[in-house]
């Protein structure tokens, strides 16, 4: 999913498939006989909505003095109606939710498409540089209100926003076999893991809706932004533990999907969530900047902010203006990091190399068949400053940071001076154990021409007093998958990371009542230095191309480390770190693999 290059199509191919379609597949629920009008509130609520059910297919309704028949389907789930239709000759339909106890409801209007501004400036100073049509990817409006039968009364309680659910992780098991495992780390998003051989390690990230029915019952909408544009939405029962839903939207062939499904679920996890106790989310998120007041949403759609560039481009930027290692919160990088460890002394005056062990072994890589190595050679010379040579190579003296990231374990950084593709070369080096860990990371990967590609290297100390193990290695793990942290970078730049999958992870970045707000996925790896140690990278793919690899001690609740990356402004290198608050954890490593 994170990777499929979905065919933006036209929207007369659009409307086409839609309108051919009519209904959704697997209905079980007749209302014949139902008449209501629908008492909505809210800007952009029809003034007149009346439904009068015909039968058990078809829908009469009459939508600001206009009156159709539409094609209907409905479910009844934990006591509710959810029920579906389009609008004739349209790409344009209704949803509802409905409690026939209470007569609340809740109206989803979507329609497809979309224009967003391309090339635009996050600050808002500028004017973005053009506009781009989505039209497949579905738009949404919701109402609250109540169904309105001429015999009954208004309920005194509408369904409503909520936090309640914030911090709660589900495993997804669909009638159709489809797994997924869900994640609910903001008020105005979600990230989802699909299952599997093919998708099962990438996390991606969509808009969502959170409305409590009551405390039993929820709604949960997603919005695949930036993805496939489809949209569900789900009735979540948690007495029952099982949902069902409605999903509407375009596969990676570019088939329409338009059915109903039910899912058993399973509660993974609730990692705590940061607002006041007494704040229980009934405001509706703000509008984002940028986004159309109708529909309006959170929506990141990160390659619109840092557009693309090839292979010339990007070394263009990256050899006209550079930021290398500037004192912390001395950035324009979002995650300004004042609360790094402080760079170390410690390693002054010292002469080691790093002897990484190269991936081209015919066999195991102590028993010296077919083995080679690389080794980086360097002598510290200050705080600051370093001379370093790889192999037999020339010597080059070089700006660095290093952290001691636990005891006579140190992290090194440094760009490769004379290197094509502006790499930087990060080292973990353990004066204790006397292994290492390089990872050097360069402009372009196999699936981009400018975003990064780390590469990873273990391998061993040489250094005086320092005896390296003969078999053993630094190695990837995945035992921080599950782990739900809360990271503060600086007064006002706080973020969840959610370690949600093996070789994949989210960040939220904190609204300013500490609720959870904006939150994107990154593919990354995760690799155990000691107990309790670990190095975290993520690149920032299909988003802006950046790289962040830190080291994170559980012991000292602490992380330092690196950003890289280019874009249009030039080439960064830059100190990063912040302080940890654990916040729970998710039952998920089981979920990677089942057959």
């Amino acid at each position: 999913m994170f990777f499929t290059e979905y065919d933006p199509m036209t929207k007369e191919r659009v409307d086409a498939a839609v309108i051919a379609k009519e209904r959704a597949d697997n209905g079980a629920v007749s209302l014949e006989g139902l008449q209501f009008s629908a008492r909505l509130e809210g800007e952009f609520a029809p003034e007149e909505l009346r439904y009068d059910f015909v039968n058990g297919k078809e829908v009469r309704v009459t939508e600001n003095g206009q009156t159709y028949t539409a094609r209907c389907e409905a479910v009844s789930h934990a006591g509710l109606y959810l029920v579906t239709h389009l609008v004739p000759g349209t790409s344009r339909a209704f949803h509802l939710i409905l409690d026939p106890e209470t007569w609340a409801l809740t109206v989803f209007e979507t329609w497809f498409g979309i224009t967003v501004p391309v090339g635009i400036d996050m600050t808002g100073q500028s004017e973005p540089q053009g506009w781009r049509d989505i039209p497949r990817e579905v738009q949404r409006e919701y109402y609250f209100g109540w169904a309105d039968t001429g015999s009954n009364e208004k309920p005194e309680h509408f369904h409503e926003p909520t936090n309640r659910i914030e911090g709660r992780g589900l495993h997804w098991a669909y009638d159709n076999e489809f797994k997924m495992l869900s994640f609910f780390p903001s008020v105005m998003c979600c990230t989802v893991v699909e299952l599997g051989k093919e998708m099962g390690g990438i996390t991606m990230s969509n808009p969502a809706d959170y409305i409590k029915i009551d405390d039993r019952r929820y709604l949960f909408a997603r919005w695949e932004v930036e993805f496939s544009g489809k949209m569900w939405i789900e009735i979540m029962d948690f007495f029952r533990m099982n949902a069902a839903g409605l999903e509407l939207g375009f596969e990676a062939d570019s088939s329409l999907t338009y059915r109903f499904h039910s899912a058993a679920l399973t509660v993974t996890g609730d990692c705590a969530h940061l607002e006041n106790i007494s704040d229980t989310g009934r405001e509706r998120p703000a509008l984002f900047r940028g986004m159309p007041k109708k529909g309006g949403r959170y929506a990141y759609r990160p390659m619109d902010i840092d557009l693309p560039m090839k292979k010339e481009e990007a070394y263009y930027h990256a050899a006209r203006a550079q930021r290398i290692l500037q004192d912390p919160g001395d950035t324009e990088n979002i995650m300004q990091s004042f609360n790094c460890l402080p760079l170390t002394e410690k390693l002054a005056g010292k002469h080691f190399r790093v002897v990484q062990d190269n991936e081209k072994y015919k066999a195991a890589p102590w028993s010296g068949t077919g083995r080679e190595e690389t080794a980086w050679e360097y002598e510290i010379l200050e705080k600051k400053m370093i001379r370093w040579r790889k192999g037999e190579g020339p010597w080059h003296e070089e700006k660095y940071g290093c952290f001691e990231v636990d005891e006579d374990l140190y992290f090194i950084g440094h760009l490769e001076t004379g290197a094509e593709d502006f790499a930087m070369v990060a080292q973990a080096v353990d004066f204790r154990t006397g292994l290492t860990t390089t990872v050097r990371t360069g402009i372009g990967n196999w699936r981009s021409e400018w975003e990064c590609g780390p590469q990873v290297f273990f391998g061993t100390l040489d250094a005086p007093g320092v005896t390296p193990p003969f078999t053993r290695r630094h190695e990837f793990t995945d035992e921080l998958v599950g782990l739900c942290f809360a990271w503060n970078y600086a007064e006002n730049m706080n973020s969840i990371h959610l370690y949600s999958a093996p070789e994949s992870y989210s960040w939220t970045i904190f609204k300013r009542d500490n609720g959870g707000g904006a939150t994107w996925s990154s593919p990354g790896f995760y690799i155990k230095l000691r107990p309790g140690v670990y190095m975290i990278n993520w690149t920032e793919e299909r988003c802006n191309g950046s790289q962040g690899l830190l080291i994170i001690n559980r012991k000292i609740q602490h992380d330092s480390g690196f950003f890289y990356g280019v874009n249009h402004a030039g080439l960064r290198l830059e100190l990063a770190g912040a302080f940890m608050r654990e916040l729970g954890y998710y039952d998920i490593r089981k979920y990677f693999y089942e057959d």
